[in-house]
């Protein structure tokens, strides 16, 4: 098993591809700490995976970290899923500053609390991986999306700024940053009904080249490959697109 022995935090386990990558670190052997605000999700998880370490708390704070630092001791991989993208916030005239600040705190400085509370165990040690879920959003802006595309390009530029200055201590960092996904971020679905959903899907297969939308299982599978030294010990600083050719189009 590749990750035997290994800690990994992953910050947005309860659902979504957060859930997919706990599944497949799980399969490896990893031990593992989850973080999400879910309770009930949450709890999921944890009869899933008995034995891991279960922190419900909102990750953009840093009591949050703290707590998951007790528990985790040193940190071999964070994995930052953490992610909103609220229909209520489109373009920047339509974004509230409520709505800004919450997907900032969510998608990017939650990812910089983390990072900052890993770091210092991994500079001790020289050796560590950071993964953060981006989006092609974060590359090219997506129309309506002002604020998410914003957070996401953010969590790119952390992650690089990550890569170099601690890549002479072992440390790597990167970005995983999907297209379209099977589903939207639970925040989207709790408000989008099944044919809203299904429109969705169909809109995915009709602009995307390879004509459907990306499994979590590819993502996961991703996702592992991306933090095993094994097959990506040279990959740092890199915002990985996987998004079926989307930006091609």
């Amino acid at each position: 098993m590749r990750f035997a022995g290994k800690t990994v935090v992953i910050v947005g386990a309860g659902s979504g591809l957060g859930a997919a990558i706990t599944e497949g670190f799980s399969l490896e052997g990893a031990r593992l700490v989850l973080i999400d605000r879910d309770k009930t999700a949450l709890e999921r998880q944890a009869i899933r995976f008995a034995g891991s370490g279960i922190i419900c708390g909102d990750a953009a704070e840093s009591a949050t970290v703290e707590q998951t630092l007790d528990i985790s001791g040193p940190v071999d991989i964070l994995i930052h899923t953490a992610g909103i993208d609220p229909l209520s916030a489109t373009d920047v005239p339509g974004t509230s500053l409520e709505d800004w600040q919450s997907i900032i705190s969510v998608n990017l400085t939650s990812a910089f609390l983390f990072a900052r509370g890993v770091l210092p165990a991994m500079i001790a040690r020289q050796s560590g991986c950071l993964l953060f879920t981006g989006s092609i959003a974060g590359l090219k802006p997506t129309p309506r999306e002002a604020a998410y595309a914003v957070s996401k390009a953010g969590v790119i530029q952390l992650a690089r700024a990550i890569a170099l200055d601690h890549a002479r201590q072992g440390i790597r960092a990167n970005v995983l940053c999907p297209g379209f996904l099977e589903s939207v971020m639970l925040d989207r679905k709790r408000v989008m009904s099944e044919s809203d959903l299904s429109k969705r899907s169909q809109a995915a297969a009709a602009i995307v080249p390879l004509a459907r939308e990306g499994r979590y299982e590819e993502m996961s599978a991703l996702a592992l490959a991306l933090c095993d030294d094994s097959v990506s010990g040279y990959i740092t600083g890199q915002p990985i697109v996987a998004d079926g050719g989307l930006m091609l189009a």
